[in-house]
């Protein structure tokens, strides 16, 4: 290959970004699945679909890299042969995986109940982490030396092809869900103006009420009003104008009760955003979570959070940058039941409200 062939090296960041909706994806379906409850098949179908969906992305994924990706390396990187073998091997390690859930989805769908399906979930995670983890590491830095551009778009360009119209809108929904504000920017550019356009246009809310039928509680509830949204949306300016000017003295109600003011780039606008939200100090770090009050949604304050790597934090007098790692399956169990819960017990009524796992994080001080 010659070196003008390779002297424009390819983005891969976009493939870290669709690892992050496998690592995440999985991860909410195990809860989603311990979740709903046994005789509501309705959530369970919508909860299965979105599996389905996810399975097929991944099985997607896979296969491009299969056909198009280390044919190329094999071909290229004669001392790393045996790094792409492994890749091959757990490629065939998470098949397996995927087939368990396969094959428990049908009858969870008819019947949700137990544990069989979540846990088959949590498996599938823990060896798709592995994977991804390697891949990252390992496999990327390769496809910049060895791939060209035009060759490393044939892979993704093929596995998307594979999608039906709405999937390809759901796909682009979940990117942008996961990506930073400069990543959803870089990649909304490569776009073809006439799907950016679909995507304002219909795609947004076809995504929108997607997530909600997949997020919703077993009861119904009314649409929050407009009026109502206003309402919160002008009580948190109020708040963090006053947690600002007085340091965050007025904005605890008790000794018992300590709020933080955390600051993120909008997901999708990347103007910073700002929200005082309770908090936990423990020896891990602070410790937040994502009621919303009861919203059958996980808040966009905690959304935004999700999507970077670093957020500025208030805490009184004090200001400060911190990294937040999300916490998910038992981890996030523990410290819900044995420490949320502990030292603030009101926020059960939040939780039953929403009918959603409530979300938590933990911000590390960035200097740690």
């Amino acid at each position: 290959m010659s070196a003008t062939a390779v002297r424009e090296r390819p983005d891969t960041q976009e493939m870290v970004v669709i690892h992050r909706i496998f690592r995440r994806g999985f991860t909410r379906l195990a809860d989603l699945a311990r979740q709903v409850p046994p005789h509501d098949t309705e959530w369970a179908d919508a909860v299965a679909a979105h599996a389905e969906f996810l399975l097929d992305g991944l099985r997607h994924h896979h296969t491009a890299e299969d056909e198009h990706l280390w044919p190329r390396l094999l071909e290229r990187t004669h001392p790393d042969a045996a790094l792409v073998a492994r890749m091959e091997d757990q490629h065939a390690v998470v098949a397996t995986h995927v087939a368990r859930v396969r094959e428990l989805l049908p009858g969870w769908r008819a019947a949700p109940s137990g544990r069989g399906l979540a846990d088959a979930l949590d498996d599938l995670g823990v060896a798709l982490a592995q994977h991804l983890d390697e891949e990252e590491a390992e496999i990327l830095p390769l496809v910049r030396a060895h791939v060209t551009v035009v060759e490393w778009r044939e892979g993704g360009d093929a596995a998307f092809a594979k999608f039906s119209d709405e999937e390809k809108l759901i796909a682009l929904g979940q990117m942008l869900d996961v990506a930073s504000p400069e990543e959803a920017a870089g990649f909304l550019a490569t776009l073809p103006p006439p799907i950016r356009v679909m995507w304002r246009l219909v795609g947004r809310r076809r995504y929108a009420r997607y997530m909600d039928r997949l997020s919703r509680t077993a009861g119904p509830k009314p649409p929050m009003t407009s009026l109502r949204r206003r309402w919160l949306r002008m009580g948190n300016r109020i708040g963090v104008r006053m947690y600002r000017t007085l340091d965050g003295r007025l904005a605890s109600g008790s000794k018992d009760v300590h709020v933080l003011m955390i600051t993120t780039p909008g997901r999708r606008t990347g103007i910073p955003r700002s929200t005082c939200v309770r908090y936990l100090e423990t020896p891990d770090g602070l410790v937040v979570w994502g009621t919303g009050s009861g919203s059958r949604r996980d808040p966009d304050w905690f959304q935004n959070l999700r999507a970077v790597e670093e957020a500025d934090v208030q805490v009184g007098a004090r200001r400060f940058r911190v990294r937040p790692r999300e916490l998910v399956g038992a981890e996030r169990d523990r410290m819900w039941n044995e420490t949320i819960l502990t030292e603030a017990p009101g926020v059960v009524k939040y939780e039953q409200k929403a009918g959603r796992v409530i979300p938590v994080a933990v911000l590390q001080t960035a200097d740690a």
